[in-house]
């Protein structure tokens, strides 16, 4: 949860660029609500059934706890009529976008204003 608390304190330069990082997790309801209050400024939704999960095609199969199937680090830069203009997802499981690199990718996506 490194990356959430990263996201976090940069949230001002996120909505200066008018974007909200929303965070989605396959964990029960309750741990999600947990990790909403811990980071306010981001969005955080369950998807315990992982559906958007396997409806945008993010499962890694067998690579979660006693090799059940987990989400995929995948980060989506979504416009406002819900066009996919950018996707990062990483070689490794382990790897994630540092605030600065999803900051740069937003400003390469959508020019300032």
């Amino acid at each position: 949860m490194v990356e959430l608390g990263e996201l976090e304190k940069r949230h001002e330069d996120f909505a200066t660029r008018q974007v909200r990082v929303v965070v989605i997790s396959n964990d029960d309801r309750e741990t999600a609500s947990a990790t909403q209050s811990d980071f306010p400024h981001l969005v955080v939704v369950a998807d315990v059934e992982q559906s958007l999960a396997k409806a945008v095609a993010v499962i890694h199969a067998g690579a979660g706890r006693n090799w059940k199937d987990t989400n995929a680090p995948t980060t989506f830069l979504v416009d406002g009529t819900g066009y996919v203009r950018w996707i990062f997802r990483p070689g490794r499981f382990t790897e994630r976008l540092s605030p600065d690199e999803l900051l740069a990718a937003t400003d390469a996506t959508w020019p300032a204003k």
